[in-house]
């Protein structure tokens, strides 16, 4: 008797689970979309840094910083202003190119970074303090897979602004442990593991659109949940 409850129970569970999966699927499905731009770091390369972007952190200070450099110092102003060449004007242009000097990222190369305190600069949800240790779980069926991500960290345009996928924004951000830092010998893959040194599971489900009512499923593949409660039912 008390094993027949127990199966009945079961397969109520079952049965709910895979209602609330379905439902979440069918909600989702009109919410996939490239990652919005404004819930903290931005989908953008660093050779599409400029000026106005760098002052979103460095404040309007960044005037005063470089002319402190032994290039201005020096006078020569022409290194990063260039020269009005019309008759009417005369002098340097204000305008400057960020990326002549800051071909590579140079963010990855300061104290914070090689002490691995991701956070002392990206404050935003998602990103935590480097940390090989893995959780105490393993990694399941319905486990987030980088294809997963990809699913809304894809190239795209939000309100007019292009952006683009984790892959573009992730290379060419000179980490001092080169491709290695997160590709292994086989650098087709990429475990989620991997993913986790820099955006832990709590780091993740801080993240609001992560997070919000019925968004589960965006992460959570709906197969992936579904072939998980048949294999509970064998």
């Amino acid at each position: 008797m008390i094993q027949k409850e127990k199966k009945s129970l079961f397969l109520i569970f079952c049965i709910s689970l895979v209602v609330v999966v379905s439902a979440g699927a069918i909600y989702a499905i009109n919410l996939l979309n490239v990652v919005p731009q404004n819930i903290g770091l931005k989908d953008v390369q660093f050779k599409d840094l400029n000026r106005p972007y760098c002052e979103n952190c460095h404040g309007d200070s960044l005037a005063d910083t470089h002319h402190q450099t032994k290039n201005a110092v020096s006078g020569n102003c022409v290194f990063c202003h260039g020269v009005m060449k019309k008759a009417e004007k005369t002098g340097v242009e204000l305008k400057t190119n960020c990326m002549l000097c800051h071909t590579k990222s140079p963010h990855h190369q300061t104290e914070a970074a090689i002490n691995k305190e991701c956070t002392s600069c990206h404050e935003s949800p998602g990103v935590s303090d480097y940390s090989t240790a893995e959780p105490k779980y393993k990694i399941s069926m319905i486990t987030p897979t980088k294809k997963v991500c990809g699913k809304c960290h894809r190239d795209g345009e939000v309100n007019g602004e292009k952006v683009y996928g984790f892959k573009k924004t992730h290379h060419g951000i000179q980490l001092k442990g080169g491709c290695g830092t997160c590709h292994t010998n086989d650098k087709a893959t990429l475990n989620i593991r991997v993913c986790e040194r820099c955006h832990s599971v709590k780091a993740i489900h801080e993240v609001k659109p992560h997070v919000e009512k019925n968004v589960c499923i965006h992460c959570h593949d709906v197969k992936e949940g579904a072939a998980f409660v048949k294999s509970l039912q064998k």
